[in-house]
C-alpha cells in the first residue's frame, strides 16, 4: 500500500508539472510560475509525508529506546518537517523566483538540521539505552 501510495504522488506530480509547463507554454501561465506551482507543491508534499512519518516508521518496540522517548522524537521530526513544508511554499508563493531556490532549501536544510541535533542530544544523553515494555 505504502509503495502505491508513493507511486500515485510521484504521478500527481508529474502531471502538475506537465501541466504548469504546458499552461506556460500556452500563455496562460506568466513565465517562471511553473516553478512556483513546483515550488509550492514540493512543499506540501513534504507537509503530507510528515503528518505520516510518526505513524510510518515501524514498531516503537522493534527500536533501541524507550517508547515514550522514540515516539516523542518521532513526533518532533514529523512537526519540525510540517512547518518545514509550510515554510518553503510560503517561500515559493511570496519570494521571487531566484530568492525561492535559494530560501526553500534553506528552511527544509534548517529542519533537516533540527531533527539531526535532537537526535544527537538525546543520543549523548543516554536516552537509547532502555526499552520500556
Amino acid at each position: 500500500m505504502k509503495t502505491k501510495g508513493a507511486l500515485i504522488t510521484a504521478g500527481l506530480l508529474l502531471a502538475l508539472a506537465f501541466a504548469a509547463n504546458y499552461a506556460e507554454g500556452t500563455g496562460f501561465f506568466e513565465p517562471d510560475t511553473s516553478d512556483r506551482v513546483m515550488g509550492v507543491a514540493t512543499g506540501l508534499v513534504l507537509v503530507v509525508f510528515a503528518n505520516f512519518m510518526p505513524k510510518n516508521l515501524g514498531p516503537l518496540s522493534e527500536s533501541r529506546c524507550a517508547t515514550s522517548k522514540g515516539q516523542n522524537m518521532r513526533r518532533f521530526a514529523a512537526w519540525t518537517f510540517v512547518l518545514a513544508g509550510i515554510a518553503h511554499s510560503l517561500v515559493w508563493l511570496t519570494f521571487s523566483i531566484p530568492q525561492a531556490h535559494i530560501w526553500g532549501k534553506v528552511v527544509v536544510a534548517a529542519g533537516m538540521v533540527l531533527v539531526v541535533g535532537a537526535v544527537l542530544v538525546a543520543a549523548s544523553r543516554g536516552n537509547h539505552a532502555s526499552n520500556e515494555s
